[in-house]
C-alpha cells in the first residue's frame, strides 16, 4: 500500500523501472521538508554502511560499482531524483518483479535527510517522518509485566503471556487479548542426500507419524498453533490447504490425526528399520519448543529407528555440519512479505540460500521462476501455479512441516485502534491511548 508514495506504481521496460510520485507536505520529525533526493542518499548509506539491505538494491544501475567502493557510492544512474517535481524512479538492469515487495523489508527503504552521516550517530537518532513516540520498559519477569499491562500500567506487551495467563486473561479480560495469525511456517528440515532420508518413503512416513496437535501443545496449544503439511503458509498467494499424510483424509485438506500403521508400512518397505538416526536440537531455541525434541526423537523410535539426540545450539552450527546433519528440530521462517517468493526459493531451489544444499530439483526451479515473473502481470496465473509448486514439494516430503503459528498479544483498556501485521506485529503507529 502506498504510504510516502502517492500512489503505486506499474513497472515499465521489462520490469525494470519503478516510478514513484512523493507526497506532498511530509516532514520529518524534526520539521525538515522531506526531498525526492532523500531516498537515493538512504539507499547509497545502505551500501557505505555494507548493511544486508543492500541485497535490494544490487540489482541497480551503478549498484556493482557501489559494491567494489561502498565510500564512493553513487547510485544517481540508477535511482534518479527529481525534488521540484517530487518523482523517485528506480533503474535496474534486469527485471525485478519482485522490488515493490523487497521494499516493504525492515525499513531498508527509508529516506534520510541531509546531512546524516553515514555510521549509526551514537545516542542521537535518524529523524523519521512518523509523528509517534514509544516508551519502553523493563519488567522484573513475563509474569510481572503481563500484570502491568493487566492493569493499565502499560499499554502492550512484547512477547506472548504465558500459557497459564493466556487462559486466566481468556476468561477474564478478553478483550484485550489479540490472537493474529503469522505467516510463520515450522518444520523439520530433511537431508535427502543422507540415508535413511534419501529414500521417499521413509521422509512420507515421518509425516504420517508425526501428531500435529500434540507439537501444537508445545508451542502453547490451539490458541498459539495449527496443524500444518504444507511449506506456503496460510494468507498468502498459492495456499491451499493440503495435507496427504493424514488418517482419514478430508475434502478440505485438512490434518486430523497420525497414521502409524502408513508409517511403519513404508518403513517396512524401505528396509531401513534398525538405521541410526541423528536428531539434532538447540537446547534454548527461542523459535522451536524444547520438549518438542524429545517426542520427534520418540516417534523415530517407534518407527523403529536407532535414534541419537545431539544438542547443539544453533548459533554455533557450521556449514560443514549441516552437510552431514540427517534431521534436526530447527525449523522455523517468518517470511518477510507476502509470497512465495520471499522464502520457498530459498529452501527448496538448486543452491538455495537457506536450503543446505539438501534438495534439488530443476524442473521445480523453472517452475518457480515463472511464477515470479508472472506475479506482476498475471498473480491468479501466478498464484495457481505456486499452488502446484507446493503440492509438489509436499509430495516430495522435503521438510516435515509441522505447525503454523499464531501470535498472542496483550494490550491494556486504554490503548485503542489495534493493528496488527503478520510479519511486524503490532503497528503502534496506527494506534491511539484513551
Amino acid at each position: 500500500m502506498p504510504d510516502l508514495a502517492a500512489s503505486i506504481p506499474t513497472p515499465t521496460d521489462g520490469d525494470r523501472t519503478y516510478a514513484f510520485h512523493i507526497r506532498p507536505g511530509i516532514r520529518y520529525s524534526d520539521g525538515q521538508s522531506l526531498l525526492a533526493g532523500d531516498f537515493r542518499r538512504g539507499v547509497e548509506r545502505l551500501f557505505a554502511d555494507r548493511s544486508q539491505g543492500m541485497s535490494v538494491y544490487v540489482g541497480l544501475l551503478g549498484a556493482g560499482e557501489c559494491l567494489r567502493d561502498p565510500s564512493g557510492c553513487d547510485l544517481s544512474q540508477g535511482i534518479v531524483t527529481d525534488d521540484a517535481n517530487r518523482t523517485v524512479t528506480f533503474h535496474f538492469t534486469g527485471a525485478d518483479p519482485e522490488f515493490l515487495y523487497q521494499l516493504t523489508e525492515f525499513a531498508f527503504s527509508a529516506p534520510v535527510p541531509p546531512g546524516t552521516p553515514d555510521r549509526e550517530p551514537g545516542q542521537r537518532t535518524v529523524p523519521g517522518t512518523g509523528p509517534y513516540k514509544i516508551v519502553w520498559e523493563s519488567a522484573p519477569s513475563l509474569q510481572a509485566a503481563v500484570t502491568a499491562v493487566e492493569r493499565g500500567r502499560a499499554d502492550w506487551l512484547f512477547g506472548s503471556p504465558p500459557y497459564a495467563r493466556y487462559h486466566q486473561l481468556e476468561l477474564q479480560n478478553p478483550g484485550q487479548l489479540h490472537i493474529n495469525p503469522q505467516w510463520s511456517v515450522n518444520f523439520l528440515p530433511l537431508n535427502t542426500h543422507v540415508a535413511p532420508f534419501n529414500d521417499l518413503g521413509v521422509r512420507q512416513a515421518l509425516n504420517f507419524a508425526i501428531n500435529r496437535a500434540k507439537l501444537a501443545q508445545f508451542y502453547g496449544g490451539p490458541g498459539f498453533a495449527t496443524a500444518a503439511c504444507q511449506a506456503i503458509v496460510p494468507g498468502i498467494p498459492g495456499y491451499r490447504r493440503y495435507c496427504p499424510y493424514t488418517l482419514h483424509p478430508r475434502a478440505n485438506g485438512a490434518w486430523s490425526a497420525p497414521d502409524m500403521t502408513r508409517a511403519r508400512q513404508l518403513v517396512t518397505q524401505s528396509r531401513t528399520t534398525g538405521e541410526r538416526v541423528d536428531l539434532v536440537g538447540d537446547p534454548a531455541s527461542p523459535f522451536t519448543p524444547t520438549a518438542s525434541t524429545g517426542y520427534i526423537a520418540g516417534v523415530l523410535r517407534a518407527l523403529g529407528y536407532r535414534v541419537h539426540v545431539s544438542v547443539i545450539p544453533f548459533a554455533s552450527t557450521t556449514p560443514a555440519m549441516w552437510d552431514s546433519f540427517q534431521i534436526s528440530n530447527e525449523g522455523a521462517w517468518l517470511p518477510a512479505y507476502p509470497d512465495p517468493s520471499s522464502y520457498v526459493p530459498s529452501f527448496f531451489s538448486c543452491g538455495g540460500a537457506n536450503s543446505n544444499d539438501y534438495y534439488c530439483n530443476p524442473a521445480i526451479d523453472d517452475e518457480m521462476r515463472h511464477a515470479e515473473l508472472l506475479e506482476p502481470t498475471d498473480p491468479p496465473a501466478a498464484s495457481a501455479l505456486w499452488e502446484r509448486v507446493d503440492r509438489q514439494l509436499t509430495n516430495n516430503a522435503e521438510w516435515v512441516t509441522t505447525v503454523d503459528t499464531r501470535e498472542v498479544e496483550l494490550t491494556s483498556s486504554h490503548l485503542q485502534n489495534y493493528e496488527y501485521n503478520p510479519v511486524w506485529g503490532f503497528l503502534a503507529d496506527q494506534a491511539w491511548l484513551q
